[in-house]
């Protein structure tokens, strides 16, 4: 899913084409109410029909990071679906770029930025529209969706992400968050309830050649996004102030700094966890040699047999570990948005208009593995009653956040990201003045 694919760097704005198509006038109905009138006894000279207007099918250009060629990508055959279907039934002709997921929204930016071609309607994911939004470059869409049923059946989880000041912005499709899999055999005193427990239980799965987790840390904004952020939140902390600088030189943020240092030095975790990518994390796992497995609701995608594992109870989901404080998971979404400047607003309007249709989300949620953002969607699925998304659904609604904002986000969190690995891997390291010349360093670049 490209939550593997690590960094992104974001810039600034956007502009949209999309040309409506003209709707031919409908005729006048019959005289007399439905009846048709009477004949005159000389008919009038006959007058050549008027030419009708050829309706062409309006064309948009979507951007998404899907491959819809690609038979072993149920995203990609999934949407390459919905084309034509939309096609079929809405005469919305739609072209296709596939753009990497860490090039999306900045090749969205750029292309508005310099005045060039720009596609009609962008896949982005929710982590993303503060900078997007900062650059001027996103169109607000409530005019356009005025009066749209559907709008008013969306949930908390898109209004959060989407609705920035009062306008909304973007609309979300599916809500997804960090999750962590363990085996419950190998924890006969529970999930660890904190940091503490981490240490106890890795003294006890170390002799026995177990890791007590494996996960994601390597030089990228998403290991701070899924693992860091979370604990940080709950002790306390915080990346970002209110304006989007850096807010993580404290001690707050140090402590939890200090206990990934002793956990990683102590060989709790894998080091492929801390020098590997993605998929290089889930090896420990698939392998047997982990007690946990941090991921997401995303996970199965990438895990053979992990859905039928957690359905059956053999591996449990839960949220994030409390670190003196509530637990949380990073929440995102994925959106759809519309460029400012869109020359057909009433082609992205279909567009979205056929995808939020119940039956469409849910299926789109479900290749996604995440939680449709409308209650009918949601009803019209098969989420009720399954043991997956049933965890998943209520640890997103009790834990669930969104990471905090910056105009610089990626930017900032691929340095802080990279700080953080380096303090693992010394761990003799004091984390506050490593953090301190990580902010100094976002602060020099980007906000001068």
């Amino acid at each position: 899913m490209n939550w593997r694919r690590a960094s992104l760097t974001l810039s600034l704005a956007v502009s949209m084409l999309l040309a409506a198509c003209a709707t031919p006038t409908p005729a006048p109905a019959p005289a007399g109410g439905g009846q048709q009138a009477e004949q005159p006894a000389v008919p009038p000279p006959e007058q050549p029909a008027p030419a009708q207007p050829q309706q062409q099918p309006t064309q948009i250009t979507v951007w998404s990071r899907y491959d819809i060629d690609d038979p072993n990508s149920k995203e990609g055959m999934t949407l390459k679906q919905f084309f034509a279907d939309l096609e079929r039934e809405a005469g919305v002709k739609v072209i296709h770029e596939q753009v990497a997921w860490d090039q999306l929204a900045t090749k969205l930016a750029l292309a508005v930025q310099s005045g060039g071609d720009v596609p009609d309607i962008v896949e982005v994911s929710s982590q993303h529209i503060p900078a997007l939004l900062n650059a001027g470059a996103l169109t607000p869409l409530d005019d356009l969706l005025k009066g749209e049923a559907w709008v008013e059946d969306l949930t908390d989880g898109d209004r959060k992400a989407c609705v920035r000041d009062g306008q909304r912005v973007c609309v979300a499709t599916n809500v997804r968050g960090g999750m962590t899999y363990y085996k419950p055999k190998l924890m006969p005193d529970g999930f660890p309830k904190g940091p503490a427990d981490w240490e106890k239980l890795c003294e006890t799965l170390k002799p026995q050649g177990n890791f007590v987790n494996t996960f994601f840390a390597g030089r990228s904004y998403a290991a701070i996004e899924i693992n860091w952020w979370p604990l940080i939140k709950s002790n306390g902390g915080s990346i970002f102030d209110a304006e989007g600088k850096p807010a993580w030189a404290t001690e707050k943020v140090a402590e939890v700094a200090r206990w990934a240092q002793r956990m990683f030095a102590n060989e709790c975790w894998p080091k492929v966890s801390v020098t590997g990518d993605f998929a290089d994390s889930e090896v420990a796992w698939q392998e047997g040699k982990s007690a946990a497995f941090g991921g997401g609701s995303w996970s199965p995608i990438f895990v053979p047999g992990l859905l039928d594992q957690v359905n059956s109870g053999e591996v449990e989901v839960t949220g994030g570990t409390p670190f003196n404080g509530q637990p949380h998971v990073f929440m995102v979404s994925e959106s759809w948005v519309v460029p400012k400047g869109a020359k057909n607003t009433q082609g992205a309007l279909a567009f979205l208009r056929a995808f939020m249709k119940p039956a469409f989300l849910a299926s789109w949620a479900e290749a996604q593995f995440g939680i449709p953002t409308t209650k009918q969607a949601y009803a019209e699925g098969r989420f009720k009653g399954s043991p997956f998304y049933s965890k998943v659904d209520k640890i997103l609604g009790e834990q669930g956040a969104y990471m905090e904002s910056s105009p610089y986000y990626v930017e900032s969190l691929d340095i802080l990201a990279t700080t953080w690995q380096e303090l693992m891997l010394n761990p003799d390291r004091d984390p506050l003045p490593e953090l301190e010349k990580a902010a100094n360093e976002v602060l020099q670049r980007y906000w001068k």
